[in-house]
């Protein structure tokens, strides 16, 4: 019988021994659980952050652009191209519908984004190469006006717009 009771006690301790160290692993998992969503929070706020801080270069760089297009010191096909780019490229949830927000400055991107620049210009014989600046120069004049009315409310802008 005393064998019975100090086997029945042996199982007891190492019962509450497994059941001790249980309770040490679960608590172990809840602190890394907890650990880890403060984790992603962070990387989510860093991220969050980041992508603010792109966004206001962006905004800046849209901003100076469009002053130097409304004050005359940058064509306006080369607006154009940066203005979209930069638009389109800014991290917002709801995106610029371009056409809509800023139809000039679409058109005149659509109508010359196709065109030859920097080394691709080099490649093509002079004789086209006239053809498409006269072109764009054609749709310049056409559109600038237009455009330089964008580039102005363009010249405050802000991702709060």
């Amino acid at each position: 019988m005393q064998l019975d009771l100090l086997l029945a006690i042996f199982l007891v301790v190492i019962i509450i021994g497994l059941a001790f160290y249980v309770g040490i692993l679960l608590n172990k998992i809840k602190v890394q659980k907890a650990d880890q969503l403060k984790m992603v929070a962070e990387q989510q706020k860093q991220q969050a952050l980041g992508q603010q801080q792109r966004n206001d270069t962006i905004c800046e760089s849209i901003r100076v652009i469009a002053r130097a297009t409304a004050q005359k010191q940058c064509n306006v096909s080369e607006a154009a191209i940066r203005l979209t780019v930069l638009l389109e490229t800014l991290s917002l949830k709801q995106p610029i519908d371009m056409i809509s927000s800023y139809p000039a400055l679409s058109e005149m991107f659509d109508k010359v984004k196709e065109m030859p620049t920097h080394d691709q210009r080099k490649k093509v014989p002079i004789k086209e190469l006239k053809a498409l600046d006269k072109k764009r120069q054609g749709l310049e004049s056409e559109l600038e006006q237009q455009i330089i009315a964008e580039a102005q409310q363009l010249a405050n802008f802000s991702v709060s717009q």
